[in-house]
C-alpha cells in the first residue's frame, strides 16, 4: 500500500508570530561570557543582535511565500512523516526533490 502524498501550506495565525515577538521581548539574558572567542558559544551581543531580527527585522510572510510557491508536500513513510519540496529542475527532463526530515520525537 502506498502512502498519500497530500499538497502542504505553511499558514502561521498572526496570534502565533505576535507572541513569537512577544516572547523574544521578554527572553531573559545571561551575562555576558567570559571569554573573547566563540569557546562558550555565541556570544551574548551576536545572540541579542538575532534575537532582535526575529523579534523586529524578519519578514516572516515574504518567507512564508516563497516557501508555499515551491510546491511543499507531506506523507508518511515507514510511519516517519516526510515533509518535502518538489521543485522542477531548470535542466530539461529533471526534477530535483529537496526532503525536509522532521527528527521530532525520534528516539536514538
Amino acid at each position: 500500500m502506498t502512502a498519500a502524498i497530500e499538497p502542504f501550506t505553511i499558514e502561521v495565525p498572526d496570534a502565533d508570530l505576535t507572541d513569537l515577538r512577544d516572547r523574544l521581548a521578554r527572553t531573559r539574558w545571561p551575562e555576558r561570557e567570559t571569554v573573547g572567542d566563540a569557546s562558550q558559544g555565541p556570544s551574548l551581543a551576536k545572540l541579542q543582535s538575532l534575537c532582535a531580527y526575529w523579534q523586529d527585522g524578519y519578514d516572516w510572510r515574504r518567507c512564508e511565500a516563497l516557501l508555499n510557491g515551491l510546491g511543499q508536500f507531506r506523507t508518511t513513510i515507514d510511519g516517519l512523516a516526510i515533509h518535502f519540496l518538489h521543485v522542477r529542475s531548470p535542466e530539461p527532463g529533471r526534477t530535483s526533490v529537496a526532503a525536509l526530515a522532521r527528527l521530532a520525537g525520534l528516539r536514538g
